[in-house]
């Protein structure tokens, strides 16, 4: 016996009664629990629906869809990070990687200046506001196509927690520049420390901007790679 429509998206309600707020989970778990009631139904042709989606929703065990939830979004962050490892490592490669030496060699030339630990400021507080900015216009735009479509994806949770993270990253490098007596230390600084210091300010200015620019900007193209039913949203 196969279910209908009408108990298809009953169990769709059950799912978000069962805290699972994330449309692909849903669509997952529903498939699952579809594909098992029939299979019950096949040995209890006399079950009720909701006997049914019951004894199936009991095999998740005692926390119920959680762990399958944990699962996915931890599957979800892998793909994210393996993003970021592939738009980071066109940096390295022509025409990027000439980008990215001038800027590694800017920064390193830049702390010869007795002004450098001005300008180093000058530049974090200016991409500090540029990144807020842009992390606010991108929540407000993640929850303007939530409330139209009524539906959340968990890549897309995850492609703005990791964003943020990285930003908070950013403004943790920031802050050491703050720290008392940090330009006796910034101008005492040796060639060793100089050179770490503008790998790791290089690496971090191409890591926000691949966290907060590229892939949001490429947001709607990896949903729809990730989810070929996001392409009718």
């Amino acid at each position: 016996m196969k279910l209908t429509s009408t108990q298809i998206q009953e169990l769709y309600k059950f799912t978000i009664q069962h805290y699972v707020e994330y449309y692909d989970v849903q669509t997952e778990l529903v498939d699952h629990l579809a594909n098992d009631i029939e299979q019950i139904w096949d040995e209890h042709p006399n079950l009720s629906f909701e006997d049914a989606r019951d004894k199936s929703f009991k095999k998740f065990g005692i926390f119920g869809f959680m762990d399958v939830v944990q699962a996915k979004e931890w599957q979800m962050t892998k793909k994210y990070f393996k993003l970021v490892v592939k738009f980071t490592k066109e940096w390295f490669q022509l025409p990027k990687i000439v980008l990215t030496i001038l800027l590694f060699f800017g920064f390193y030339t830049l702390q010869n200046s007795a002004e450098a630990y001005t300008i180093y400021n000058i530049i974090f507080f200016s991409i500090f506001i540029v990144s807020v900015f842009i992390m606010v216009y991108q929540s407000i735009q993640f929850k303007k196509k939530q409330k139209i479509t009524q539906k959340k994806w968990l890549f897309e949770k995850v492609m703005q927690t990791q964003g943020f993270g990285s930003f908070s990253l950013f403004l943790y490098y920031m802050y050491l520049f703050f720290l008392p007596d940090s330009t006796k230390e910034f101008l005492a600084m040796g060639d060793f420390r100089r050179v770490l210091s503008a790998l790791l300010i290089t690496f971090l200015v191409i890591f926000t901007y691949i966290t907060l620019i590229v892939i949001p900007k490429k947001a709607t193209q990896l949903l729809q790679e990730t989810y070929p039913e996001y392409k009718f949203v």
